[in-house]
């Protein structure tokens, strides 16, 4: 169907990617698995820890990241019921199978001395909360494998409030289908309108064939076979 059907990874900056890696690691339990100059990125790292084989948490760091100052309620909420700018990330929640596992990872978290909060009973999951390195508002939440009934969960007054019209939300609930063509649409002009990355121009000119040519990067920095 050529749905997104998860998370392949987040990434968040850093000015301190071995300190991230220590709480991911030792903290939260999870893997380092990947540690390299980012693809196409001068001066820059980036490292994925695992959360399973096709979705990670990935962290960036370069000179420039280490000299901006974040603000809170700007770059980070300081809280997960706080604000934060448009388009920038409020918290992150990890999934994890049980309640039981959800106080695991509480009594793990609390035994290298980090204050949490919960768990809280949301009706659709259990969460606990804290605060990791660097102002990341971190969650973590079980719905033990049930998934969130449309019906008592999309509140009249809030879809109104949110400017979302009885017709919009029966297409919001039912996203329309689409067939792929192979990758043979034709990539839209630049200036349609729509929000662009910064600092591709030099692109907007090659084919797919040749961006995919020219960018890509699939060798590891490692060579295992040796």
């Amino acid at each position: 169907m050529g749905l997104p059907n998860g998370v392949h990874h987040l990434a968040i900056c850093t000015k301190d990617i071995k300190g991230q890696i220590e709480f991911f690691t030792q903290v939260v339990g999870m893997e380092l698995v990947a540690l390299y100059w980012m693809h196409g990125v001068d001066n820059t790292f980036h490292g994925f820890l695992k959360l399973n084989d096709s979705s990670s948490i990935a962290f960036v760091e370069s000179p420039e990241i280490g000299e901006i100052q974040g603000v809170k309620g700007v770059s980070h909420a300081g809280s997960p019921a706080r604000p934060v700018a448009a388009g920038v990330m409020q918290h992150v929640a990890l999934n994890v199978d049980t309640e039981e596992d959800l106080l695991t990872m509480r009594d793990r978290v609390r035994s290298h001395g980090y204050w949490v909060m919960g768990p809280l009973d949301h009706g659709f999951c259990k969460s606990i909360y804290l605060a990791a390195p660097e102002g990341i508002m971190l969650e973590f939440s079980t719905s033990e494998g049930k998934g969130i009934n449309p019906d008592a969960w999309l509140d009249p007054e809030v879809v109104r409030l949110a400017g979302i019209s009885p017709s919009d939300l029966r297409r919001y609930r039912n996203p329309p289908p689409f067939q792929g063509q192979g990758g043979r649409v034709a990539q839209p002009p630049p200036n349609s309108g729509k929000p662009m990355m910064d600092g591709m121009e030099r692109l907007y000119d090659m084919t797919d064939a040749d961006v995919t040519a020219k960018l890509s990067q699939p060798t590891p920095p490692v060579d295992v076979t040796k």
